[in-house]
């Protein structure tokens, strides 16, 4: 038993070999461009949480055109985009889903 799991996680030489890393990340969204750093992060792979506080405070009408962006891209790219709260969204690649009760 212990052959096949090694197989399946990749184990050669006794460590667990990680074929990617996947990283939860906070990134506030300060300005309009940070979306892009965000779809990045995504595009790698990662999970992000972001805080829109720090730009509705100065811009709502960017934080929506913000989240508008991010949820057509979560659906370009078949992943999934949620509200954490009032200040934050989730939004994950096609990886990863999220779990709504």
């Amino acid at each position: 038993m212990r052959g096949v799991i090694e197989k399946i996680i990749g184990r050669t030489d006794g460590r667990a070999e990680a074929l990617s890393e996947i990283y939860v990340k906070a990134i506030p969204l300060k300005s309009y461009e940070d979306v892009n750093i965000i779809k990045s992060e995504v595009r790698a792979g990662n999970i992000v949480i972001t805080n829109l506080s720090p730009l509705a405070k100065n811009n709502i009408e960017d934080v929506k055109r913000a989240i508008n962006e991010l949820n057509e891209y979560a659906s370009s790219i078949s992943g999934d985009i949620a509200r954490l709260g009032e200040e934050r969204v989730l939004l994950t690649p096609k990886t990863v889903k999220i779990w709504r009760a």
